[in-house]
């Protein structure tokens, strides 16, 4: 079984970098992100479209590569989490948590005991088809609670006042934030640069450093980049998903052929 390359960040002594996939979910996707020098990606199930068949395939693809996908869901469908981690996946984000008691339910459903509930389903994706048989709960299941991560996002500012709680409950491993959702929260929608909003990253950062967990910067700029790393974020969410990078990269192909075309007197759009 492979470590969780977020893990294996951390304990290298690095920031762990991700990205994050919303509309596409082809088999080479997860060797373009791996050869892009990505540690991590978070595949979008709250906001995308992808299924649980489409979820487990990807998995598939991922485990072909050192990098682990993650996936994100709504706290409203924490009871999918036993089925989408048994496809392979390496980490549940949960969006909107609000208090202890939620992350709490949210372990039940994630990890296995002594830490959680999560039934056990024998040989499949999640064990790379090896059979455990009684063996189950001595080798796996220790394995599996270390390595899968399991991040509640901070994006209310109820979440926010009861962040250190949250980040106390055993079995979460990692608090993230919804920067668009809990800017606008704050007033300031995606002004990411106010103070209001860097001593809210501060205070995320912070309660995860005090309870020994990891905290994931939404790093939307390179200063932030930087800022965040020495904050505390040991993992950084780099902008943007598959769609606005596959955007960003047409439109900048058309805006070089436009200026050419229009160079030499050619009517462009």
């Amino acid at each position: 079984m492979k470590e969780n390359s977020i893990r294996r960040a951390v304990r290298e002594d690095r920031a762990a970098l991700g990205t994050g996939l919303k509309e596409f979910a082809t088999r080479g996707v997860p060797w373009i992100i791996e050869s892009s020098g990505f540690d991590y990606c978070m595949i979008d199930m709250e906001h995308g479209a992808f299924d649980l068949e489409t979820i487990a395939n990807l998995a598939g693809w991922f485990a072909a590569t050192d990098v682990s996908p993650i996936v994100r869901i709504h706290k409203a469908f924490i009871h999918l989490i036993p089925a989408i981690l048994d496809q392979g996946i390496m980490g549940i984000q949960i969006s909107d948590v609000d208090t202890a008691d939620e992350a709490r339910a949210i372990v039940q459903q994630a990890k296995y005991p002594p830490i959680g509930n999560r039934g056990i389903s024998q040989m499949g994706s999640h064990t790379h088809y090896k059979g455990f048989g009684a063996r189950y709960h001595a080798e796996y299941s220790p394995w599996a609670n270390d390595n899968i991560i399991i991040c509640p996002s901070i994006e209310s500012l109820e979440g926010l006042e009861n962040v250190e709680a949250i980040a106390a409950v055993e079995g979460i491993d990692m608090i993230a934030y919804g920067h668009s959702d809990l800017s606008a929260r704050l007033g300031i929608h995606l002004q990411l640069d106010h103070p209001t909003f860097k001593a809210v990253v501060r205070k995320i950062a912070d309660a995860c450093n005090k309870q020994g967990k990891l905290a994931r910067g939404s790093a939307e700029t390179e200063a932030q980049i930087g800022e965040y790393y020495q904050l505390g974020c040991k993992v950084l969410n780099l902008p943007g998903t598959d769609l606005s990078t596959y955007h960003d990269g047409l439109k900048a192909r058309a805006d070089r052929a436009h200026a050419r075309l229009k160079s030499i007197g050619v009517a462009v759009p």
